[in-house]
Order: C-alpha cells, then structure tokens, then sequence
C-alpha cells in the first residue's frame, strides 16, 4: 500500500510538495518538535523538515512504515480495524506516529521542551491538510492518466522533419 494505493507510483507535483513542506514547517515549529517526517505506508520518505541531519530518514522512513504495518496486525488480532497513532518515549526524545488517510504516515520527533498534547493538537489539524493535498495529487494523476496517453501519438512525420530540417 502506497501513498497513492491503486494509482501507481507516486507523482509527487512540486506544488503539493510545497504545501507538504509548509504543513510539515507549520507542525515542526508549533509543537517544538526535533523533526517532522511524512512518510508513505511502503517506507518512502515525502517531505521532511527539522533536524535530520543525524537521522537516518532512509532507514527510519522504512521501520516506520513497518512499525504501522505490524501494529495494524496486532489491530486485527484484537478486533480493531487499525490503530491510527503510535507513540515511543524514551528518556531523551520521543516519537508520535499518525497513520493519515491509510496512505501516509506522519512521525514527529519532539524532546522534553515539547509536550505530547501540543504535538497530538498539531498532527490533527495537519493530518485533515495532509490528507486534502493528498486527495488533490490522486486527482491530477488521475487525470494525467487520461490526457497522457502516449505523449509522442500527436507528433507527426513532417513535425519531425520540421524540427530536423536546417
């Protein structure tokens, strides 16, 4: 299951990578946190924004995604559909971890000058946004779909001498 399930690889427009990164900055600096990450549920990275300079977001990206896929399944063994957030303290930084929409992960890393209510506050409200810009990408990739048949099909043999002929 990826961020676009059904559709395909991910298309990411820059204009919707640019709203990502602002709602990612938005959480990042309301809730103090240490890092912000959108992830997609097959461990891809989106967007980030913080200090991930010493994280390894290619391997966090990917365990988290795991770490949703087996909460999932421990879920199902209880009779939830899903548990949609997960949170990891530890003595120095903690981790919550949001499942928006069943297509993208949101995991903020905050340490003891954040609070979990304030970060819990601030991934709702992103989540609804995330999932609104993500809602937006399926459709112009939908449509993408439809009008890009084979973008060589209108070219025609005397486009192609034009364009060679000196």
């Amino acid at each position: 299951m990826s961020l676009l399930e059904g559709v395909g690889q991910l298309l990411l427009f820059e204009e919707e990578h640019r709203e990502l990164g602002a709602v990612l900055s938005r959480v990042h600096a309301e809730s103090h946190a240490r890092a912000v990450l959108l992830i997609d549920t097959n461990g891809q990275l989106v967007a980030d924004t913080g200090d991930t300079a010493s994280l390894d977001v290619t391997s966090f990206a990917s365990l988290t995604a795991s770490n949703i896929a087996a909460t999932a399944s421990l879920a199902r063994l209880v009779g939830e559909k899903d548990f949609t957030i997960l949170f990891h303290q530890g003595e120095r930084d903690s981790i919550h971890i949001s499942l928006v929409g069943q297509r993208a992960i949101l995991a903020v890393i905050f340490g003891k000058e954040a609070s979990l209510g304030l970060v819990r506050l601030r991934v709702r409200k992103a989540a609804a946004e995330i999932e609104d810009v993500v809602q937006r990408i399926l459709r112009r990739m939908t449509l993408k779909d439809r009008l890009d048949v084979n973008p060589l099909c209108e070219i025609t043999d005397q486009d192609i001498d034009d364009l060679f002929s000196f």
